[in-house]
């Protein structure tokens, strides 16, 4: 078998990695994420420079604690995958 040299366009990917119908998958992601969690966990958006991102965080006391005491964010994944 022959070798093949593979080259990236790396300024293509960046801008295909931060497009708005990426952001818009992640958004989607992170909002079903965040209601699986339950009350006081809300989803925010954070586009980076080379890649569309966001994350849920706990937004009161109550939820914190459940958080820490539950993981509940990470069960929360698995509403994602469905």
């Amino acid at each position: 078998m022959a070798a093949h040299d593979v080259k990236l366009n790396l300024a293509a990917i960046n801008t295909l990695m931060r497009s708005a119908p990426v952001q818009a998958v992640v958004d989607s992601a992170g909002r079903k994420m965040a209601a699986a969690a339950g009350e006081g966990f809300e989803y925010v958006p954070r586009p980076h420079r080379w890649m569309a991102r966001g994350y849920v965080q706990a937004t009161t006391a109550r939820a914190r604690r459940r958080q820490a005491r539950d993981a509940v964010l990470e069960r929360a994944i698995g509403a994602v995958r469905q």
